[in-house]
């Protein structure tokens, strides 16, 4: 994989792509505009679905931050999504952190740890959003943004602040790129 990123990475960046390998010129710069044009191509067929209401966006309850972007790993998406989730909790906003879990879990399990104390939830799985669906259910969730989450009913602050910490106040998704194209599947 290092070598097909390493490719693509001298095929981006060279300023003259005659003084390429022939190889690259005349198989790999192809293949890539071919790739390129299906992914356009798959796009637009997606937008077009949403467009006719053949496929439905759905809201969530809460606000969704996503941290995604398309290039392979090793570009700090994760400890992003722990940065972001620390900031939530630290505010009083407990966040459920969606991702998929590669590498046998070891983000999950690297977020669990550096969050440890804090009122984050790290729901894993392919299809995050059934792992929202049942973390929602599960724990219950308040809209940070409206008034009447921020306002005291009849409860003692401390027991509305701890039943808050139970709820879920925020998504943050890790590799927010792929599930917009799991969703579209």
């Amino acid at each position: 994989m290092e070598k097909v990123r390493a490719v693509v990475k001298e095929i981006a960046y060279a300023e003259n792509h005659a003084k390429l390998s022939p190889l690259k010129r005349s198989v790999i710069i192809p293949f890539l505009s071919f790739a390129s044009s299906l992914y356009t191509l798959a796009l637009s067929l997606r937008h077009s679905l949403y467009r006719f209401g053949l496929l439905r966006n759905h809201r969530l309850a809460v606000p969704v931050i996503s941290v995604g972007n398309l290039t392979w790993g090793g570009n700090g998406k994760t400890p992003m999504v722990e940065f972001i989730a620390r900031f939530l909790a630290d505010s009083g906003i407990p966040p459920l952190i969606l991702t998929r879990g590669y590498a046998g879990g070891d983000e999950a399990r690297m977020l669990e740890r550096h969050l440890f104390g804090r009122p984050a939830k790290i729901g894993v799985g392919a299809n995050r959003a059934a792992v929202a669906a049942s973390y929602f259910e599960r724990y219950g969730y308040f809209d940070p943004r409206s008034s009447t989450s921020n306002q005291s009913l009849c409860l003692d602050q401390k027991v509305e602040s701890h039943l808050k910490l139970e709820k879920i106040g925020a998504v943050v998704l890790d590799d927010g790129m792929q599930i917009a194209l799991e969703l579209a599947a």
